[in-house]
């Protein structure tokens, strides 16, 4: 049932708000050169730091490893599984609802990030002079370039995963979970494959407009009322 409780219009109209001017604020004059000067400044401060030692470059080729995307999903994974198994077993059902509706919401939005009519290279596709983890660390098959990548999804994806942490999760999951937002999107920030901005504009715009209008308004209950009936029906089928 949908209560008044579940509208909270001061947070649908900021989020709202700083979503749309954060996009603005990157798409037109003066604060775009803004944006793209600190993209700039930013990439080769990191670009340069590739040099250091083979040990810098290693680590980094790790992390953008494809591998390594399982060890971001598998944290953000364990934060519901610890509080599900090990702190609130009795409701188990409800989380596996509550990880059927992120899932969802993620597959949703990525589908939607494709869509933008924005077409953007990476940093290290605009600069050929920088240097590439690819050839670095040759023997570490590492995600450095890309044709198209704003906005971040990989910040999109730890951006939600954090939201849904802090809705239905203790505050320390929460606050965890966006320390590993910001962990796990460092990589593909160190080896060029996005630019900042596609991170703090791209990916906080879009994660602010599907996280406001799921938990600032009934939607995210009547969401989550459904999968959970669906999930019953298909427990009592299978004998749970």
């Amino acid at each position: 049932m949908t209560t008044n409780s579940d509208w909270r219009p001061a947070l649908l109209i900021s989020a709202n708000l700083l979503a749309f001017l954060l996009m603005l604020s990157w798409l037109f004059e003066p604060t775009r050169t803004l944006w793209l000067a600190l993209d700039e400044q930013l990439f080769w401060a990191m670009n340069h730091s590739l040099s250091w030692n083979e040990t810098w470059q290693r680590l980094w080729a790790i992390a953008n490893n494809r591998l390594f995307d399982l060890a971001a999903a598998a944290a953000m994974l364990m934060l519901f599984a610890h509080q599900a198994l090990l702190r609130d077993r009795s409701r188990i059902k409800h989380y596996i609802a509550v990880g059927a509706f992120m899932f969802l919401t993620l597959l949703v939005m990525l589908l939607i990030s494709k869509e933008l009519p924005i077409v953007r290279p990476s940093a290290t596709a605009v600069f050929t002079d920088a240097l590439r983890l690819t050839q670095l660390v040759p023997d570490i098959p590492t995600k450095d370039i890309s044709s198209d990548s704003f906005p971040g999804d990989h910040g999109l994806v730890l951006l939600l995963c954090a939201g849904f942490a802090l809705v239905y999760l203790p505050k320390i999951h929460g606050l965890l979970a966006l320390l590993f937002m910001v962990l796990f999107t460092l990589p593909r920030l160190m080896s060029g494959a996005h630019w900042v901005t596609d991170e703090i504009v791209g990916a906080v715009s879009l994660g602010l407009l599907a996280l406001s209008w799921l938990f600032a308004t009934p939607l995210h209950r009547q969401i989550l009322e459904r999968i959970q009936r669906m999930l019953e029906g298909l427990f009592r089928r299978i004998g749970l």
